[in-house]
């Protein structure tokens, strides 16, 4: 995901506090048995109306990166320790006639009812937290509730942290547990499925589910470079031109990532750059990010420093209380001064489009972030037994790109969802149009009408977008006939939210 800085942009911005809804709120007789069915095997269970000044019930049905999940409100919320308890919950709830239930782990994703529920029950993962190194330090159990802060601050007086910092989290960021049956059937036994297994040489690891790479490299702590730096807005055509420069260089040093996001607060008509770097070791060599260093920035918060420094200070900069939605696309990297072309003028037309109109939306603030998807990533992927997302590295070299709005109150809530689809429906109409035919850089093969423009990034997707059908060379038919085979009632997709095998 982009680099979310709107404590940049919102520092003098008070947030009211909310306080927990006391009203009485009616739930169906089938979703109240189930909650004092699984309230009886022993799992804590707390309900509004019993539990509603209880900590452990708000932080649950209200604390989510967007405040817009909290408008629901779950019959009950439960609090399974192991596996076996998970196991349980969920043969209740197949025995429970039209009970809705979700999953939440960090309560990251902004889409409503995908971790969140209105009169169902509310699985809360926030007791299979731990991260547990074993005796002889060969391998890890972490739970599905950890967020990677957490486990990295856990293996970092090891020396064994991970080297996945913005991957897919087995639970604390990971908004696909409960999409599906295939997510909800890994669930119930993830306890097992989570370790992280060192090699006998200690330099890599083989990490269960929420894991992007098959091996992690290892490091032992402060062996990292990285962090924030933040620019002017009129670096936005050197900043972008570096970007499309990287991404298409990436392959000469994959120890190297950015991530370059644009931002622009209504309220103040501020805008501003913020570039996330990242270097696997101590040292990045002076050319890898020599445009961007010859770039001047406002601020430099990039540092030798170690894995769990780099993760916390960027969860730190999360911003609760606000209601966000996300959206993402992908864009073809489109060989020099064509792709410097095409990034500049999607910036300015976003740029454009967002302070036309959102002026009349206080408290608005728009984000776009470019994420480079270089060939050699895929390449790593298919070389260590595929992907689920059917990516080729013959295909070349994408852009992964995110747009984020924030607002205020549920009153923007129709303004954001309209303006976030214009947004991506407006740039995959003119890159289709006016590139048609261009290939990407790296491309040595593939339909350039389809796999220029797709996957589309999980992490990023909003509700309406048809993410898993955007997986490529099968690889949506491959996951359905697997979601088919464990679930043939449909029993997950049809009680939960998330995006759907169709």
């Amino acid at each position: 995901m982009g680099v979310n800085l709107r404590h940049f942009l919102l520092s003098a911005l008070v947030i009211p506090g909310s306080l927990p809804v006391t009203t009485a709120t009616a739930f169906s007789a089938n979703a109240t048995t189930a909650c004092q069915s699984i309230s009886s095997t022993g799992t804590e269970t707390l309900t509004l109306q019993a539990d509603a000044l209880n900590p452990q019930w708000i932080d649950a049905q209200s604390h989510y990166w967007s405040a817009a999940n909290a408008d629901l409100y779950p019959a009950c919320a439960v609090f399974p320790t192991s596996a076996e308890e998970v196991s349980q919950i969920v043969s209740i709830l197949q025995n429970s006639t039209g009970v809705t239930f979700a999953v939440k782990s960090g309560g990251h994703n902004p889409n409503v009812g995908f971790s969140s529920v209105d009169g169902g029950v509310l699985i809360s993962m926030s007791n299979l937290s731990s991260t547990v190194l074993s005796q002889d330090q060969t391998t890890a159990d972490i739970g599905p509730g950890a967020r990677w802060a957490e486990v990295a601050e856990a293996l970092d007086p090891s020396g064994n942290s991970t080297g996945v910092t913005f991957a897919v989290k087995s639970g604390g960021h990971n908004p696909n547990v409960g999409f599906s049956s295939v997510d909800g059937g890994v669930l119930i036994s993830m306890s097992n499925l989570s370790s992280t297994v060192l090699s006998q040489d200690q330099t890599t690891a083989d990490i269960g589910p929420g894991a992007s790479h098959p091996e992690t490299p290892l490091l032992t702590p402060a062996e990292i470079w990285g962090g924030i730096r933040s620019y002017a807005a009129t670096e936005a055509a050197a900043i972008l031109n570096a970007t499309q420069n990287f991404t298409e260089n990436y392959y000469k040093d994959p120890k190297a990532a950015v991530i370059v996001t644009g931002e622009i607060a209504i309220d103040s008509l501020l805008e501003i750059f913020v570039v996330f770097f990242f270097y696997d070791g101590p040292s990045p060599p002076d050319d890898v990010f020599a445009e961007f260093n010859a770039i001047p920035s406002l601020t430099d918060g990039t540092k030798v420093r170690s894995y769990y420094d780099l993760i916390n200070s960027d969860d730190s900069t999360n911003l609760y209380g606000l209601r966000y939605l996300i959206r993402g696309t992908t864009l073809p990297n489109l060989p020099d001064t064509t792709g410097k072309e095409l990034y500049n003028y999607h910036y300015n037309e976003w740029k454009n489009y967002v302070m036309t109109e959102g002026i009349l939306l206080p408290g608005f603030i728009f984000s776009l972030a470019f994420q480079p998807m270089p060939y050699i990533i895929p390449g790593q992927s298919v070389a260590a037994g595929g992907n689920a997302l059917g990516m080729n590295p013959a295909e070349g070299d994408r852009m992964w790109m995110e747009y984020d709005i924030s607002w205020l109150t549920a009153l923007g809530d129709d303004s954001a969802h309209s303006m976030a689809m214009n947004i991506t429906a407006t740039i995959d109409e003119y890159v289709k149009t006016t590139y048609a035919g261009i290939p990407n850089t790296h491309y040595r093969s593939g339909d350039l009408e389809v796999e220029e423009y797709n996957p589309i990034f999980l992490n990023d997707a909003m509700y309406d977008q048809m993410t898993l059908q955007s997986y490529e060379n099968d690889g949506y038919a491959k996951l359905k006939a697997i979601q088919q085979r464990v679930d043939p009632t449909g029993f997950f997709p049809s009680r939960t939210g998330g995006f759907k095998f169709t």
